[in-house]
């Protein structure tokens, strides 16, 4: 198509067209492009630039397109929305040459890019919230089962491995919460602004956001036709996404190094050369996720962050960073939440780590609470009691020696003690509202299942009206 002719002197030299042509991504939107001229048709059929005739011809060779893909071999039509429309002057002239008409690459691409991207966060918040459910399944089977939390990667504090599952959950309900925000700012439509500041035709903005299953329209012309923003936001809520899952699978390989938990052969490799090993590699794998997905929020942002008025070709290369983001993570969380599912608690070495040091602050309530002394000598004295547990162990004589020595007048035994720091009667002790309780634990897990269940609602609905859109836009009587 010879659209350039007019102005320019010449095609481009074909290496310059395959430098600057966006065809070899726009894959990812192509079934949005056919979407969005089909209801641009529909649009000109409106206000009577295009015949009903016309109309339906165009239609259905949109149609056939969206069934069977159109090649983009030629770099130099620079882009899917000029394969689109080459294809079209050919089969349907009429609607072909008028394809522009009221509309521009720039506002078109704009609303394909949200479109699509919308499908993809859908997506993404759909397979997370599997993880979230398989964290939640096995939260449940393992509330009792005591385990250690750290703090500076020390052991701190007896818990339970089902509190240390929510623990993720918790994070990873936080940050779909952020991407469904994002889908909010998403779910905008610039169609109809044109070239950067709207069109001399009476096009009806409203009436093409709802065609093309957008909740509002993104009113002004030159943010709707050239703004990425939008991207910034959907980047950064899949970036806190995967901080989570980086957490979660550097703690996963920590502790199933220490022997503490075990997981499936399926996600483990070996050595070439040393055949005893039993290496955790797509955790490991998993972890880098944030790095790729923070490489891709910076990318963006220097990309669109210089930039004078409209639209410029800058704003093509930034796609690609949406739809590597969108991909890695959904993979991710979906081989994570099948994984969890494996996970293998060696009780006996998780309840040896919770030793009596583990709960020395229980000691020292405890010492405060039903001696009255103050909580910071009390703590004191547990330190010191704590050092000669890790140093030589402790005696009734050592005992009792720095209780008389910090001032406690309790005349504890060793056997009250142990009872006392023992991890499994601490963690049915702790009252507080988001404890590790058991009891807590349970509830936590039913108050997040009940959240999951909103989310899942809320994916469903948003889904239907993606769908609806597809269904809609080739039917010439649906004006």
């Amino acid at each position: 198509m010879a659209f350039r002719l007019g102005r320019l002197r010449g095609e481009l030299p074909r290496d310059v067209a395959e430098y600057t042509s966006s065809l070899r991504f726009d894959q990812e939107i192509y079934g949005e492009v056919i979407v969005v001229n089909a209801v641009h048709l529909k649009m000109l059929a409106r206000i009577g630039h295009l015949s009903g005739d016309a109309l339906a011809r165009g239609l259905a060779a949109l149609r056939e397109a969206y069934r069977n893909p159109l090649k983009m071999e030629d770099p130099r039509l620079e882009d899917v929305h000029m394969v689109v429309e080459d294809y079209l002057v050919r089969a349907v002239p009429e609607a072909g040459e008028n394809l522009a008409l009221g509309k521009s690459r720039n506002d078109s691409v704009a609303t394909a890019i949200r479109m699509r991207a919308k499908s993809g966060a859908l997506a993404l918040m759909e397979a997370s919230l599997g993880l979230v459910e398989a964290l939640l399944s096995r939260a449940l089977e393992e509330a009792e089962t005591v385990y250690p939390a750290t703090t500076h990667q020390q052991t701190a504090a007896p818990v339970t491995f089902g509190f240390a599952l929510t623990h993720y959950a918790s994070r990873m309900l936080s940050a779909l919460g952020s991407l469904a925000k994002a889908y909010e700012e998403l779910d905008q439509c610039p169609q109809g602004a044109a070239a950067c500041c709207g069109s001399t035709l009476p096009i009806d903005r409203k009436w093409l956001a709802e065609q093309l299953g957008f909740k509002r329209v993104l009113v002004h012309a030159l943010d709707a036709s050239s703004s990425r923003d939008f991207a910034v936001d959907l980047l950064s809520a899949g970036l806190k996404l995967l901080i989570v899952v980086s957490d979660m699978a550097e703690w996963l390989i920590h502790d199933f190094t220490l022997g503490l938990l075990d997981m499936g052969d399926e996600f483990c490799s070996t050595s070439s050369i040393m055949p005893q090993k039993r290496n955790p590699v797509l955790l490991e794998v998993a972890r880098t996720k944030v790095s790729e997905a923070l490489g891709e929020v910076v990318r963006v942002a220097s990309m669109i962050q210089r930039r004078v008025g409209g639209y410029v070709l800058d704003l093509q290369q930034v796609t690609p960073s949406i739809w590597r983001l969108l991909r890695e993570a959904e993979s991710t969380v979906k081989l994570l939440a099948t994984l969890v599912g494996t996970l293998r608690v060696d009780a006996e070495a998780a309840l040896k780590r919770c030793g009596m040091e583990a709960g020395m602050v229980e000691l020292a309530n405890y010492l405060t609470l039903e001696y009255g002394i103050g909580f910071r000598r009390a703590h004191r004295a547990c330190g010191r009691i704590a050092r000669m547990l890790a140093e030589k162990g402790l005696t009734e004589e050592v005992l009792q020696q720095v209780l008389e020595e910090e001032g406690v007048p309790a005349k504890l035994t060793l056997e009250e003690v142990s009872k006392i720091l023992d991890p499994r009667t601490i963690v049915s002790n702790y009252t507080t509202l988001g404890s590790s309780n058991p009891s807590e634990v349970r509830r936590m897990v039913e108050e997040m299942e009940r959240r999951v269940g909103e989310l899942r609602a809320w994916v469903s609905e948003n889904r239907k009206v993606l769908e609806d859109v597809v269904e809609r836009a080739f039917n010439a009587q649906a004006l």
